[in-house]
């Protein structure tokens, strides 16, 4: 039995930079083996989560059709942004997370974004790609606390990654 998990993010992929931490999150904190595929959908824009349902389903039936053994779960990332004071961002993420919950996929959240959870700090557009190249150059993840990446509530500079991705054990094994 294999496993697929296709994590939709944000950004484009162009500049891969929400793959890019995630992905060193998946080789910090876990070991999995040639049973699992792990592939990234970009968004283009948080606001096109919906728009990519057909390469999803597309990329679970070609997946399921290499055997009848096969899963595979979706995981939506997205970032809070300010939910806490913005209500048009608040409403997105209850609109996006019911979306998920309807489809049976995964919901990750950032808050604020990406960045501030893995670097501490806000980036501007035109440096995201750079500054996600350089955190997996330099292998930054390993600065990050864990703490901050298995929060249950939305937080300032805080994830709840490591606990959706801990579901998936043990097709994937949590490293320590």
């Amino acid at each position: 039995m294999g496993l697929q998990l296709i994590f939709v993010v944000e950004t484009n992929e162009r500049c891969k930079s929400d793959w890019i931490y995630i992905k060193s999150v998946l080789n910090q904190y876990y070991t999995y083996g040639n049973n699992v595929k792990i592939s990234p959908v970009y968004m283009d824009g948080r606001g096109n989560y919906k728009k990519k349902e057909t390469m999803i389903q597309t990329m679970i039936s070609q997946y399921k059709k290499m055997s009848d053994n096969n899963e595979t779960k979706v995981i939506f990332c997205f970032d809070c942004d300010r939910y806490d004071t913005n209500p048009d961002d608040r409403d997105f993420l209850n609109s996006s997370r019911k979306f998920c919950k309807e489809k049976g996929y995964e919901y990750i959240w950032f808050c604020r974004d990406i960045e501030s959870v893995f670097l501490g700090r806000k980036i501007s557009d035109k440096q995201k790609k750079r500054e996600a190249a350089n955190y997996k150059a330099k292998n930054l993840v390993m600065r990050v606390d864990k703490e901050k990446l298995s929060q249950k509530d939305f937080g300032e500079n805080k994830s709840n990654i490591l606990i959706v991705l801990d579901k998936f054990i043990p097709s994937i094994e949590r490293k320590e």
